[in-house]
């Protein structure tokens, strides 16, 4: 009986170091590289990444602040050098196009409304931590629109950007 089992066991081991097998495994192995590689394919043209993110947050995040940070960030960059006018026209100009900008993201997040007062009522806190930042700055930039004397210093206006930007540091932009 020990002889029976000691042969079994040597030809499974000759089976198993034999070059058809070894073909078979490499054959199996590029199969399995395929596999894994259609997987990772078919999870990026299903857009799992924008479910994790609607998990995550609980709303549909827009691309502008995922993978198009670079183009938010020139944009935002290029709006904050009107920090650097001495004219108070300037930073009215950019507290306005400011808000435009995080306007435009939250209609891509999936809210519809007309405007952004609108928008800003519905957006959920837990969405977004700081909206209460957001809602005041908009409150100034509807004074700067409504008020034809609404006076602005430079460091309020600075004030404004980095409660806009609040939002834009929130989803890591």
């Amino acid at each position: 009986m020990e002889n029976a089992y000691f042969s079994i066991y040597n030809f499974l081991i000759a089976a198993y170091n034999s070059q058809a097998l070894a073909f078979l495994k490499f054959l199996l192995g590029i199969y399995l590289i395929v596999i894994i590689v259609d997987i990772v394919l078919l999870t990026i043209a299903r857009g799992i990444g924008a479910n994790v993110r609607f998990l995550l947050y609980g709303t549909h995040i827009p691309a502008a602040l995922t993978s198009g940070k670079k183009q938010t960030r020139k944009k935002w960059n290029d709006l904050r050098n009107f920090l650097s006018s001495d004219k108070e026209s300037d930073w009215k100009i950019m507290i306005i196009k400011a808000d435009e900008i995080i306007f435009d993201l939250i209609r891509k997040m999936g809210h519809s409304e007309k405007n952004m007062g609108e928008a800003l009522e519905n957006i959920n806190e837990n969405q977004i931590n700081n909206i209460g930042k957001i809602k005041e700055a908009h409150e100034i930039r509807n004074r700067i629109i409504h008020e034809d004397d609404f006076r602005i210093s430079k460091e309020e206006a600075r004030e404004l950007m980095e409660k806009y930007e609040s939002f834009l540091i929130f989803f890591d932009v």
